[in-house]
């Protein structure tokens, strides 16, 4: 099939109007305006920009249909439209399990997996299409003129920049190619550097690129060790912030998995960097182990009711059926322990806490060695190159010491360690070369890989258990128990298998080479 180009858009200068560049086309090809016409639409993304990143649009009509649903059109970078009809469950989001089955849910499921869509924008557009002809009549290219409005909550709408964009044809590349040609070096047209969402966004004061828990914190290895730990730790501050509201809203689950991940890594840097780091680093470390711990029970549910579908495959399709009163258990304990996780996470001692670890963050750092740790001024590229070191060697040690005999805890304190090494890499990484930190960060995470499958099989096992009683009681609640006891048994064997798998993936971690490069590069 032949590849159609992307539609290319041209900004419209004050000093033009959709006339003039009308008049000005005239003159090189032929043109036919069309009537104006007018379009109301909110744009919809994951809190992190997927859909951005993948370069599609996701809108619907700013009006409601009566019957509560809501029309999607997914538009792709060759501006193929696919709509669809959803009525959501919540109106300040959609997922993609509410879509109906067919090529948008399947294509958003590939990009956005356990992200909601959300509201980002409305636009409000008047719009005029020009169609341009060759000698036989045929539309060979088609110009659409926009002059946009961002709508704002609660503020006055804000124009924004008028837009050109020319839309090709299949199989009338020449005659796209001309047009464009015509409005960039005739009428004088620039191209768009951003496109009139992004520009919207940006009125609204919304990220165009979402809200990212990345954190690439530029660190030089001459920098201060305080000064860089506490930059790193604003920065993952800032991760927590973001994602306390979208947790709290039990938007999606992806929030609370961020919000943790970025409270295990400040807890990660204030272990491996405390000598860099005020005395009252101590109190914060107490203060974010206690966030940690009344985040864990939300967080293992959902990644309990995440990983159903594989859970029950090794099951009968009736004994399948048997375990929705388990499901729905598990469903009932899951929203029990979000309401429990967000009235702490709204008490005072939230409050109280986060407040103090800020004030310290924001607080100017100290004037004198003196006032702060024994290593504040060492270099940033030592200290966390020795750590890196330490924490290596004191997994290799770790690691060689596990044998069939070794308790479940041996491979769990391991990958608490190796947790510490990658955030350690992850955050200080950077300092140095990234060809010979990615080989180590690649075969940390397959052994990552195996304790993690180990870890969770475990903790999912025992709190089936746990549940047995009050499954009993339930309607259906003993077929419910026989199925249950088919996927403990399954549970079991995989842990059993990551255990097996657990030498094999040491192996190059511990290896001789892998030993040598990280003293190397790190020492």
């Amino acid at each position: 099939m032949p590849q159609v180009p992307r539609p290319i858009e041209f900004c419209l200068p004050p000093e033009l109007d959709a006339v003039a560049v009308v008049d000005a086309l005239g003159r090189r090809v032929e043109v036919v305006p069309g009537s104006w016409s007018s379009a109301d639409l909110v744009y919809f993304d994951t809190f992190d920009g997927r859909l951005r990143a993948a370069g599609v649009t996701l809108s619907r009509a700013a009006r409601k249909q009566r019957d509560g649903a809501v029309r999607l059109t997914l538009a792709d970078a060759g501006a193929r439209r696919h709509p669809v009809a959803v009525v959501p469950t919540r109106p300040d989001r959609i997922m993609v399990e509410e879509l109906p089955a067919g090529s948008m849910r399947a294509r958003l499921q590939g990009l956005i997996d356990e992200r909601a869509l959300l509201p980002r924008v409305r636009v409000r557009s008047r719009e005029q299409p020009v169609s341009v002809r060759n000698h036989d009549g045929k539309t060979v290219a088609r110009v659409v003129i926009e002059q946009p409005v961002a709508v704002l909550p609660n503020a006055d709408n804000e124009t924004l920049g008028s837009r050109v964009q020319v839309v090709p044809v299949l199989g009338y590349d020449r005659a796209f190619e001309k047009v464009a040609n015509v409005l960039e070096a005739t009428v004088g047209l620039k191209l768009a550097s951003t496109s009139v969402v992004d520009e919207a966004m940006a009125a609204a004061g919304v990220l165009a690129g979402g809200e990212w828990a990345k954190v690439e914190v530029p660190l030089e290895p001459g920098m201060r060790a305080d000064h860089a730990s506490v930059l790193i730790c604003r920065r993952l501050a800032d991760v927590v912030e973001a994602n306390l509201p979208g947790t709290v809203a039990d938007i999606d689950t992806e929030f609370l998995h961020d919000l943790r991940v970025a409270v295990r890594r400040t807890r990660s840097v204030l272990k491996e960097m405390k000598g860099a780091l005020p005395t009252e680093a101590a109190r914060a470390r107490v203060d974010l182990k206690w966030i940690q711990a009344i985040t864990g029970r939300t967080r293992d549910l959902d990644v309990q009711l995440h990983e159903w579908p594989q859970m029950v495959a090794p099951v009968s399709p009736a004994m399948a059926a048997d375990l929705s009163p388990l499901y729905d258990l598990l469903k009932r304990h899951r929203a029990a322990a979000h309401r429990k996780m967000c009235r702490q996470l709204l008490s005072r001692r939230y409050r109280g806490a986060w407040a103090r670890w800020r004030a310290m963050l924001d607080d100017s750092l100290p004037a004198s060695d003196e006032e702060s740790g024994p290593s504040a001024g060492v270099p940033v590229g030592e200290l966390s190159g020795r750590r890196i070191v330490s924490v290596y060697t004191a997994m290799v040690k770790l690691g060689s010491a596990i044998d069939d005999r070794s308790p479940p805890d041996a491979l769990h304190d391991l990958r608490k360690r190796g947790k510490e090494l990658r955030y350690l890499l992850e955050l200080f990484g950077g300092l140095w070369p990234a060809d010979t930190v990615k080989p180590l960060v690649s075969t940390l995470k397959g052994l990552q890989e195996v304790l993690g499958r180990f870890q969770d099989d475990a903790i999912q096992t025992t709190y089936l258990r746990e549940l047995g009683p009050e499954l009993a009681a339930a309607p259906g609640g003993t077929d419910s128990l026989i199925a249950l006891g088919l996927v403990i048994d399954t549970l079991a064997a995989n842990q059993h298998e990551a255990r097996d798998a657990f030498a094999q993936r040491f192996a190059p971690f511990a290896a001789s080479k892998t030993r040598k490069l990280v003293k190397a590069t790190f020492a």
